[in-house]
């Protein structure tokens, strides 16, 4: 009587291994994100996780407003699906990174990247969202615009955390030992009397300096010429973009020749229509069709932001009259709300001397920190 019993069981068992491997193969082809990976470890229509998922919907209708870098700590808090939501305005050739620390590191927390379309239902597109178990993002700007950062916790999570949202260059900085600082004219800027604009920035430095390549490549063009005088041309890929090294004293490469990210190209120079100028490089970056694009974003050196201080904050009580819910960390921007006296708060994090709040389940901004009171939790 019992051989049916095991029958039955190793044909369900089997049923169960085949549907396993065809999910995984289907996976392979829809590549689904963390998000969706979670949802299926409930039912459908479980009530917690679609009041989870109706968070994150609401999430997209935030308003608040960050620069970056930025930074947030705080702790994540079980009793409400807080989504922490951040538009951003990014620009071409930065990359942008948020960075996630968290106690304990087996917490899930989802990251996603979304950019808002061009059109008038203010809506946004996924672009990137962290992979399982990540807890970091990484994308590369394709073109300057609006953009939100969203957070958020899996279910029933209290763990403190630490963000970071910050960009960095696409390419390495193409002078020896310069930075930002030695940029003296920049994008757009007038030339000939306003007759044309310049297609590039001017980067000055002693003559003789050491010019480098800003990424691998191939040198697709060197010669002395035109307005450019003594130039160097570098292919960024087959199908990339070509990178502009103008004004040189003398070039140290051949057309050709592949080059790694900081080999020396070249050396500063005033050749070209730059005779009566300092010493110094023009660089341009230029992109198929497109023509030619800013190439301060691709380059513009930044730093990674510390944190030195862990907020443990989660509730807190007003502790003025007319206290503005801003809608980001500043005074200057709009107040999304006016909250009274002994009105509560969620606190979501905290940046600088301002709290990231949720008033009234509905209010998301944030308040000077010297507004309110810490409101023990029960």
């Amino acid at each position: 009587m019992e051989k049916p019993n095991f029958f039955y069981f190793s044909i369900l068992l089997l049923l169960l291994v085949g549907c396993e491997q065809i999910q995984k193969a289907t996976d392979v082809v829809t590549n689904p994100t963390a998000r969706e990976l979670y949802d299926r470890n409930f039912e459908k229509n479980d009530s917690v996780l679609l009041s989870w998922k109706q968070a994150f919907r609401s999430a997209q209708k935030d308003s608040t407003i960050v620069t970056l870098p930025y930074t947030e700590t705080g702790v994540f808090s079980a009793e409400k699906f807080n989504v922490h939501s951040y538009n951003i305005q990014l620009r071409e050739g930065e990359q942008l990174v948020v960075s996630l620390a968290k106690q304990p590191d087996s917490t899930l927390v989802f990251i996603e990247l979304f950019e808002k379309l061009k059109d008038s239902s203010n809506t946004y597109r996924l672009l990137q969202a962290s992979a399982p178990n990540s807890s970091q993002l990484n994308y590369t700007i394709q073109k300057h615009g609006d953009y939100k950062v969203t957070m958020q916790p899996e279910i029933n999570t209290d763990a403190p955390f630490q963000l970071k949202i910050y960009t960095q260059p696409t390419y390495g900085f193409p002078v020896s030992g310069a930075n930002n600082k030695n940029v003296q004219s920049f994008w757009a800027a007038p030339r000939d009397g306003g007759k044309r604009s310049h297609e590039g920035i001017d980067i000055f430095s002693a003559r003789g300096t050491p010019l480098l390549a800003v990424t691998d490549g191939r040198i697709s063009s060197t010669g002395n010429r035109g307005l450019g005088g003594k130039q160097v041309w570098l292919r960024d890929g087959l199908f990339g973009k070509t990178i502009y090294y103008a004004h040189l004293d003398s070039i140290a490469v051949r057309e050709g020749q592949k080059v790694a990210l900081g080999d020396t190209i070249g050396y500063v120079g005033n050749t070209g229509n730059a005779e009566t100028t300092e010493p110094h490089l023009h660089f341009g970056i230029y992109k198929g069709s497109t023509g030619p694009l800013d190439p301060y974003p691709y380059i513009k050196k930044t730093e990674i932001p510390e944190i030195t201080t862990q907020n443990k904050v989660t509730h807190a009580i007003v502790s003025k009259n007319k206290t503005g819910v801003h809608q980001g960390p500043s005074a200057a921007l709009d107040e999304l709300a006016i909250l009274s006296k002994n009105d509560t708060l969620s606190v979501l994090g905290a940046h600088g001397t301002w709290f990231y709040i949720l008033a009234n389940d509905s209010i998301k901004g944030f308040v000077a920190q010297s507004q309110v009171s810490e409101l023990p939790s029960n």
